[in-house]
């Protein structure tokens, strides 16, 4: 029941990090949207520009009375003026056409733009589902933790101080004196200093903690904010082997991973084991075991 309490809460964990990251999806979707729709108002402000300008060459070429090479000719009084007619036809022809084109480039534009603008729109709408559909995930998993955590500490409850003790165990020594530098050893160094407080469902310090709660606020301390749920955490960094770990990596149990520590090294770590208990140095087991990373 203890497990699966604390398995449940690492899922509630989880999913507050899928909350906080489509939330910041759809911070960023959201921003996106006013350059978006400013694209499309400049692009339709040119459009009508270029309307305009296409406007002033047709009716120049109206008023002029240079429609067509017919015309032309009718109106040439000899062929020198002929051929200076046609010039002349031929000039405002290809105003037309640049203007035509120009044109054509701009309303192209004007309808990317909107295309943008209306994906935006789109896109963070989607986020905002997603990040509703996520926060009820969130009270979901929550409720679940709850009802299981309550359960298991009713059961504890029953136990006398004794059976309490032998629940926990002994406590280990720690291993030899912190070296080393690092972002892990760093955090490790952290953690030291938390030893003896209690463990609490959902606690990130620092008064108690719960197991990610605990890696989580070391490594912050060292400068690197890690995921809140140790199954987010055991994404982070690179795969470490069984015998290849060093202080300062951490370390997870269980498929699927639901509980972490760090290694402190001689087999040990330091972790937040369980309710009831407090954060102290531990034996690796290697039963539990399911991987490590190193950041």
């Amino acid at each position: 029941m203890q497990h699966e309490a604390e398995a449940l809460t690492e899922q509630w964990h989880a999913a507050q990090d899928t909350v906080d990251a489509r939330q910041a999806e759809l911070g960023t979707l959201r921003e996106a949207i006013a350059p978006a729709q400013a694209a499309v108002d400049t692009a339709k402000g040119n459009e009508e520009q270029y309307r305009q300008q296409l406007d002033a060459v047709a009716m120049g070429t109206f008023e002029s009375g240079s429609l067509d090479q017919f015309n032309a000719l009718l109106a040439s009084k000899s062929p020198q003026d002929f051929l200076d007619q046609m010039s002349a036809l031929e000039t405002i022809s290809a105003d037309y056409k640049a203007a035509l084109e120009q044109l054509q480039a701009v309303v192209d534009q004007t309808s990317k733009a909107q295309a943008e603008a209306d994906a935006a729109v789109q896109r963070a709408q989607a986020a905002a589902d997603e990040a509703a559909k996520a926060e009820k995930d969130v009270e979901d998993r929550k409720r679940d933790a709850e009802m299981r955590i309550d359960d298991a500490e009713k059961l504890l409850e029953r136990l006398s101080p004794q059976q309490r003790r032998n629940r926990n165990g002994p406590g280990e020594s720690a291993p030899g004196p912190i070296t080393g530098t690092g972002v892990g050893v760093e955090a490790l160094r952290a953690a030291a200093t938390q030893l003896g407080k209690p463990y609490q469902w959902g606690a990130g310090g620092p008064g108690s903690y719960d197991c990610s709660g605990l890696t989580s606020w070391a490594f912050k301390q060292a400068g690197v904010t890690l995921p809140r749920s140790s199954s987010q955490q055991a994404r982070v960094g690179k795969a470490v082997p069984w015998g290849d770990m060093r202080p300062g990596d951490l370390v997870f149990y269980y498929s699927p991973v639901s509980h972490v520590g760090i290694y402190a090294g001689g087999g040990k770590m330091i972790n937040a084991p369980q309710t009831g208990d407090v954060v102290k140095y531990q034996t690796v087991s290697s039963s539990a075991f399911s991987g490590a990373r190193r950041l």
